[in-house]
């Protein structure tokens, strides 16, 4: 416990009357008890607070006799300079802790928020031989793993692309596949065995050549029961030619396996640095544009890879402040947080003569049943019923935000092939009616960010009789099983990154809402399509099949669409190279500060 903490825990236990250079009488077993330490030590934590000039002692003289102790420093002033220290060295976590702990109704945290504000965005750090371009941003989120195999989440997929890359990419603009690690790529007519050749010259973070070894073994540990196995089921051997040569031999037709390597789930990973220990994924190598320096709770560091095989990075630095999920919209440092993404609706406005970058999310927000529970959810009608109910339009126009449009699907195109009708309260009744419901409580599972639509939908349902509760989970525990199975619907949202392969991830993914809730006999239907998707070398026959899954789900009510979200992001026009990614985030590589 560092000296400053040590005073705050006297000054919130002693000074009763908040104010400085008051006096109060205590006893050493008193202080010894409220620091958690000896008689002996307390003495020393006493003189040395003494000899900082932070409290006026008195020592009581023979036993029984009480001492004297004078708080000379503000509590806020001193919260506030401790925030600031911890912060400075990386220790976000830590500078908010004590916030939290300490901080009750002094202003301490908001003159701490407006520090933290300034310390966003970009930073020049330069010494006698180097200049460094620095871009520190906060993000209300954990990372939870940067193991491809392991990824669930679009921001973490977003910062593993950063520190990996993968053997082919897609080109959201021009909708073509292109060059990564592998240079070129083929396949037989059957479209079941792909080849890849492997660039020359393209190198680990760790200075050793990327092989057709490293592919192979990235490969086969993907197949070993991780959340994206599904990509590689149909592949029955993958086998190195040579060093830079890699066949997938398949046991039915996949026109879409290249669009499966441009995932981040098949980012290639050093084979003999993966097998070592679990020390490698504290700080993993990858090949990508940058290397990773630091990763805890408060803060996520990068700098940039200066051998990428594409170019460096134009920016040295890339650091993420992690600050707490739960800190108040008008509490958040103003701006710089816009710069990655405004999914969450964070309602600041930006400094004049900042630039605007604005475009609908390509995904939606959606409504998905547990269809493997009991409840009122199994009986069709009721589905339908809460779909009714739900007004798009209204929702919208209530909540405002980053809500853009009403959804028919999980594309925007939906919306011109499907009615998306007001609600109808008659109607609704009579589906009621139709499916016997009896008034029994419905549990919906979602997070923060979508906790304002989960209650607005509370709002609707109980118009109707309809009791829900709102389970609210972690980024962790959303994706757990047991939290899912328990729930009787969850409300999320789904990003599509690379189109046709996104939308599939949304079905097949293990660790998805749909594998969680949806019937198997419905699962095993939608396998037995996206196999015959697969198999369809012309992307409008793959659309085709896709379209009359989502068409079934939709009829079937399994899974209610709600709203497409906007991207939004403000920027200095100083900063250039700003563009949305395939998963909707500021893509670092490419970002640059004009002088």
């Amino acid at each position: 416990m560092l000296l400053e903490e040590r005073y705050l825990a006297l000054y919130a236990r002693f000074n009763t009357a908040g104010t400085v250079d008051e006096t109060y009488e205590v006893t050493l077993d008193e202080l010894a008890g409220t620091l958690y330490c000896t008689r002996r030590n307390v003495k020393l934590i006493v003189r040395r607070l003494e000899d900082e000039g932070m409290i006026s002692w008195q020592a009581g003289l023979g036993r029984g006799h009480r001492s004297r102790i004078a708080f000379r420093i503000e509590e806020e002033s001193v919260l506030f300079e401790l925030a600031v220290k911890q912060a400075s060295k990386g220790e976000y976590k830590t500078a908010f802790e004590l916030l939290d702990q300490y901080g009750g109704h002094s202003g301490a945290k908001m003159r701490f928020m407006d520090w933290l504000s300034s310390q966003f965005g970009y930073q020049q750090e330069k010494d006698v031989q180097t200049e460094r371009d620095i871009l520190r941003l906060p993000v209300y989120r954990p990372v939870l793993t940067l193991d491809p195999a392991m990824v669930f989440y679009a921001f973490d997929a977003h910062l593993i692309r950063q520190l990996f890359d993968r053997l082919v990419r897609y080109d959201p603009e021009t909708e073509r596949l292109v060059p990564g690690i592998a240079h070129h790529w083929k396949s037989d007519r059957e479209g079941k065995v792909w080849t890849f050749y492997l660039r020359k010259g393209v190198r680990f973070q760790h200075g050793r050549e990327v092989t057709a070894d490293d592919v192979v073994f990235s490969m086969e540990r993907q197949k070993e029961g991780k959340p994206n196995s599904w990509m590689l089921r149909s592949v029955e051997r993958i086998e190195s030619e040579g060093p830079r040569v890699i066949r997938f031999t398949l046991g039915k037709p996949n026109f879409l396996l290249p669009r499966f390597m441009c995932a981040s789930s098949m980012s290639i990973i050093p084979r003999e640095l993966a097998t070592q220990n679990e020390d490698y994924w504290r700080l993993p190598v990858g090949s990508g544009p940058f290397r990773l320096t630091h990763w805890s709770s408060g803060r996520f560091a990068m700098e940039a890879n200066t051998d990428f095989h594409e170019g460096r990075p134009h920016l040295d630095v890339i650091e993420l402040v992690i600050l707490p999920a739960d800190l108040p919209i008008a509490s958040r440092p103003a701006n710089w947080e816009q710069l990655i993404m405004e999914h969450d609706s964070i309602e600041k406005q930006p400094d004049p003569g900042w630039l605007k970058m604005e475009r609908i999310c390509p995904g939606c927000s959606l409504l998905c049943w547990n269809m493997r529970k009991a409840g009122p959810q199994r009986h069709p009608s009721f589905r339908k019923a809460i779909d009714r109910l739900i007004d798009r339009e209204g929702m919208i126009a209530s909540l405002g935000g980053d809500r853009g449009l009403p959804a028919a699907g999980f594309r925007v195109e939906a919306r011109a092939e499907t009615e998306i009708r007001s609600p109808d309260p008659k109607q609704v009744r009579a589906l009621l009616a139709e499916a016997d419901y009896q008034g029994e409580r419905i549990t919906l599972n979602t997070y923060f960010i979508h906790e304002k639509d989960a209650r607005w939908i509370k709002e609707r349902c109980a118009e109707y009789g309809i009791p829900v509760q709102i389970q609210l989970e972690t980024w962790e525990s959303i994706s757990d099983y047991a939290s899912l199975a328990a729930g009787d619907c969850v409300l999320y949202g789904v990003t599509f990154g690379e189109d046709e392969v996104d939308e599939l991830e949304v079905y097949e993914q293990s660790r998805g809402f749909m594998q969680a809730h949806l019937h198997p006999e419905v699962r095993g239907w939608m396998t037995n399509q996206i196999d015959e998707a697969l198999s369809k070398p012309l992307p409008g026959e793959r659309r085709q099949v896709l379209r009359g899954i989502e068409q079934y789900l939709r009829d079937e009510a399994y899974v209610l669409f709600l709203v497409h979200k906007k991207l939004t992001s403000y920027f200095n026009p100083a900063v250039k190279g700003v563009s949305f990614n395939s998963l909707g985030w500021i893509d670092f590589q490419h970002v640059w500060l004009e002088p």
